[in-house]
């Protein structure tokens, strides 16, 4: 028995003033009301029943705008086992899924978390799903969003030599017909694929333009007002980003010091009123910002050991009038200024690395934008204040590398009170979304300087649940915690946390799918402290 997650069978309808959940056979009133951090909904993703190789890992998470109608952004999720997912952002209910596993030499899954892109494509209104594929696919798919057909395909199906699709953009018109067309960056091979920078007409599919890259293998791209940049390399060095105009033509290049995990388009940083690229290369943890014109370096920044990641915009917290940014990839978390490439402040997280990061919003109501992040080890989502970098909420996926966090996502505030939902996958297929709360920050606000007065073990909600529940704890000083689950007679079931912790208020998942209906307990004991609470398992 393993704490994994499966799709919830009720649904949660979030009032201001109280959570009803609904099954096939009856309505109950739940007057306690969802607090920050609560979970609203949890699922695992399902097998693929083409193959046995179920690779369940996150591999990209993005919110989608709404695609079923219920005026609540959806969820699109890409997997290790050949699933592209959309799931409904109020339940989690799938509403279409899309397999790349056809079970031939053409099968291969989205291998990047920017392989996977949201706009329109056909012009129907609804924002559509655009996957690149890596492995023995290396296709590309632009699926409806509002039922997964494939709108159109791009690539060869009959070889597996092309390279990995590592990025898509669908954010400038390069063809002059009014609308976003598909940059993308294909990689190539040691001995040859296609290594190039492709532009495709989104409505169509059609090539734009396609320049081959002198290097064998390309990294992320980026489109900007003046063209774009993609990153290049030799499966080593030299590394660099070329920067090209309008119509694929390279026009400047920057000598980097790695791999170009991420780069995004910036408001002008550089004087020259023009936007301008920051770019997160190598293990390094190296940060650079260019001229999107010349690709002359305007500042570097270096954050320390790092493997691989995505960079995040955010507002202006320090005051001087340009944004911000945050990024996945190093073992600490930071808010840098674009303007400078001054650190505003810096979260050492004892973690290996960022695997996940997105901007959610102001959640703490003092309109600076905060931070959802997943981590590797220990296997967490956390939440962060924005301004000081402060941790305010830390969900456990498990204790080992198998559980580890690989992405985090916000979810636009699926009950209209103003403050965003927040999501995390992880390494097993689990994902959860979170409650963003109404900015009180309640039972779960942990910082760095302010802990939990004593130790407490809250009562699971939901509770009673199937399959799934949240369970809620405070440890006042660091050490040894347990968190185990009983059935009535006493056995064991399942051993939840079972490592040495800091102090803080945690939540962890439990997975009742194996189980029987019955009566169930959770023991907490730490630091000579022991409670055991009851919850209720309905099926």
């Amino acid at each position: 028995m393993k704490y994994s997650l499966r799709l919830f069978t009720n649904i949660a309808i979030i009032s201001a003033i109280t959570v009803f959940t609904i099954t096939a056979h009856n309505a109950y009133s739940q007057t306690r009301g969802l607090e920050f951090g609560d979970i609203v909904w949890q699922i695992l993703i399902p097998d693929n029943p083409g193959t046995t190789l179920n690779d369940k890992q996150i591999r990209s998470m993005k919110q989608i705008q709404d695609v079923n109608g219920d005026n609540v952004n959806d969820v699109a999720v890409a997997t290790g086992n050949y699933w592209t997912i959309c799931f409904s952002g109020i339940n989690g209910a799938i509403i279409w899924q899309y397999s790349t596993h056809f079970g031939s030499i053409n099968t291969g899954s989205v291998e990047w978390e920017e392989a996977m892109a949201i706009a329109d494509v056909n012009n129907d209104g609804t924002h559509d799903v655009v996957i690149g594929c890596g492995g023995g696919n290396e296709m590309i798919y632009a699926l409806n969003g509002i039922n997964g057909i494939v709108l159109w395909s791009y690539g060869n199906s009959t070889t597996t030599s092309d390279g990995d699709i590592e990025s898509i953009k669908l954010k400038y018109d390069y063809n002059g017909d009014g609308f976003n067309d598909a940059l993308v960056s294909a990689s190539g091979v040691t001995n040859g694929g296609r290594h190039a920078l492709i532009c495709l007409n989104a409505l169509n599919g059609e090539v734009i333009f396609y320049r081959t890259q002198p290097q064998p293998f390309t990294d992320d791209v980026v489109a900007t007002e003046s063209g774009g940049a993609i990153g290049v390399n030799n499966n080593g060095a030299p590394y660099s980003v070329t920067g090209f105009d309008t119509l694929g033509n390279s026009v400047w290049s920057y000598n980097s010091t790695g791999n170009t995990w991420s780069l995004i388009e910036v408001p002008d940083i550089g004087g020259d009123s023009a936007k301008d690229i920051i770019g997160l290369g190598g293990f390094t943890g190296s940060v650079f910002a260019i001229s999107g014109k010349t690709g002359a370096q305007i500042w570097t920044q270096n954050l320390g050991s790092s493997n691989n990641g995505k960079i995040t915009l955010l507002n202006d917290a320090d005051g001087n009038g340009f944004a911000d940014i945050t990024l996945s990839a190093p073992q600490s978390a930071s808010r840098v200024d674009t303007k400078t490439g001054n650190i505003i402040w810096t979260n050492f997280l004892s973690s290996s690395y960022l695997r996940g990061i997105d901007n959610i919003g102001d959640i703490t109501g003092d309109s600076i934008d905060d931070i959802v992040i997943a981590t590797q080890l220990q296997p967490r989502l956390l939440v962060l204040d924005g301004m000081n970098g402060n941790v305010l909420f830390n969900h456990i996926f498990g204790s080992t590398l198998t559980q580890r966090g690989d992405r985090a996502a916000a979810l636009n505030d699926i009950d209209s009170n103003g403050i965003n939902e927040f999501l995390g996958g992880n390494r097993e297929g689990r994902v959860i979304c979170f409650y963003g709360g109404n900015g009180t920050m309640t039972s779960l606000h942990t910082n760095n300087n302010i802990f939990p007065a004593g130790y407490k073990l809250y009562q699971n909600y939901p509770n009673p649940f199937n399959p799934g529940t949240g369970i809620k704890f405070d440890i006042a000083k660091s050490g040894i915690v347990n968190l185990t689950v009983y059935d009535i007679l006493g056995k064991e079931i399942s051993i939840l946390v079972n490592e040495n912790l800091n102090a803080g208020s945690y939540q962890v998942s439990f997975d009742g799918s194996s189980l029987s209906s019955g009566i169930y307990f959770y023991q907490l004991k730490s630091g000579g402290y022991s409670e055991t609470v009851k919850m209720n398992l309905i099926k």
